[in-house]
């Protein structure tokens, strides 16, 4: 068995690859159930608070049914339950657990809204365009641009930002898993970018807060996206990832190839960089054929 002293230790393994964003999600997920468990907020509770070699089906699926209760939407239902399997799948490669009880668990399905989260591209021009402070207008801009995620963004420095042998802006992105790629800008937004650059200081933050030199929240940066897309008059609440989905749609209409989309935006599949061809509301087959 895997010398593993409790359960905040086994967490501690089964996040040690992941994004410190990454980890504050799995981990609050992981504190959800505990909650759940030992009927504490899940605010409270320690991870060691529960020994999850006593966790049961029984456990999982009244887990799964108090989710269900409660209203949460089906995506939320199903990041929580897919947290506590894999957390329990990993225990289980490790011989720390048994048994892997959370393989009999069923997920909700997905429901796919991708579509309903691309904007057309008047409106991503037209949040580009809203009447921000500089820095929020190239946040939004850079996000269009890279189809970066929010995390990757959250931790750009200048030295992560060059320029490339065509007078392009080149930006190294660190995704998921210790995953780092590259991705090409437009001239004019590195140009841009760097007429934002205060010091010389490669270790600054590309979008520093408002106080100093360090770099913005998370929650911050979905705030501007958000305020962007209000002065742009998108309906709803408009995340970093409405950009990251319209960067990928846009690109693929104007003929961009599939695997060049999918290496700008770190897709270890090339099956989910596809579902951006077949995400278009307003379009059909039907409407190719001679009437």
């Amino acid at each position: 068995m895997a010398d593993v002293s409790g359960t905040a230790q086994l967490v501690a393994l089964w996040l040690h690859d992941k994004t410190p964003q990454s980890r504050r999600n799995y981990e609050a997920d992981v504190r959800g159930f505990i909650g759940f468990l030992v009927q504490e907020n899940p605010k409270n509770v320690r991870l060691n608070d529960l020994d999850l070699r006593t966790v049961t089906l029984n456990d999982l699926q009244a887990y799964a049914d108090y989710l269900e209760v409660k209203g949460l939407a089906s995506a939320t239902r199903r990041r929580r339950l897919a947290s506590m399997r894999s957390l329990l799948r990993f225990g289980h490669s490790i011989d720390y657990l048994r048994y892997n009880v959370g393989v009999k668990v069923k997920l909700p399905k997905r429901k796919d809204t991708l579509a309903e989260r691309i904007l057309t591209e008047r409106q991503a021009i037209s949040m580009m365009a809203a009447p921000l402070p500089e820095r929020d207008r190239l946040i939004v801009e850079f996000f269009y641009y890279t189809g970066a995620r929010v995390g990757e963004m959250a931790i750009l420095r200048w030295r992560d930002i060059s320029p490339n042998r065509d007078g392009h802006g080149q930006v190294t992105l660190f995704g998921k898993g210790e995953e780092t790629r590259r991705v090409v800008i437009p001239k004019q937004l590195y140009e841009a970018l760097l007429a934002t650059r205060v010091d010389n200081n490669p270790d600054s933050a590309v979008f520093p807060s408002r106080k100093g030199k360090k770099p913005l929240q998370v929650r911050q940066i979905r705030d501007i996206v958000a305020k962007a897309g209000e002065l742009a008059q998108v309906q709803g609440r408009v995340s970093p990832h409405w950009l990251r989905h319209s960067h990928a749609s846009h690109a693929m209409d104007r003929g961009a190839p599939t695997q060049l989309v999918q290496h700008t935006l770190g897709h270890k599949s090339l099956d989910t960089t596809s579902r951006y061809a077949h995400a278009k509301p307003n379009d059909s087959s039907g409407l190719y054929l001679a009437r």
